[in-house]
């Protein structure tokens, strides 16, 4: 896991879909959710990052591996042991 970096936020469904963007539910995911006419609402999917190889991690998984590769940059509130966006740049 020593070279294991988180890329960006995703979202991932029950059937195990992912949807990829810079931050969670921003202009890039809707756009792909529209793309894909998806009728189960967004928000009831799971938040969480994916790494360099497309792996989802949650959002306490990505928090320690983001850590671990000095990803963190700065802190936000609500963060500690959670992964934001806003951890990362």
């Amino acid at each position: 896991m020593s070279n294991t970096r988180i890329v960006c936020a995703a979202i991932r469904d029950n059937a195990g879909r992912i949807i990829c963007g810079p931050r969670h539910y921003d202009l890039t995911m809707h756009k792909t959710l529209s793309y894909m006419h998806c009728l189960q609402p967004p928000k009831l999917w799971e938040q969480g990052f994916i790494d360099q190889n497309g792996k989802f991690y949650s959002r306490k998984e990505a928090f320690v591996i983001a850590s671990a590769a000095g990803q963190i940059i700065r802190r936000c509130g609500g963060d500690d042991g959670v992964l934001y966006s806003e951890n990362l740049y």
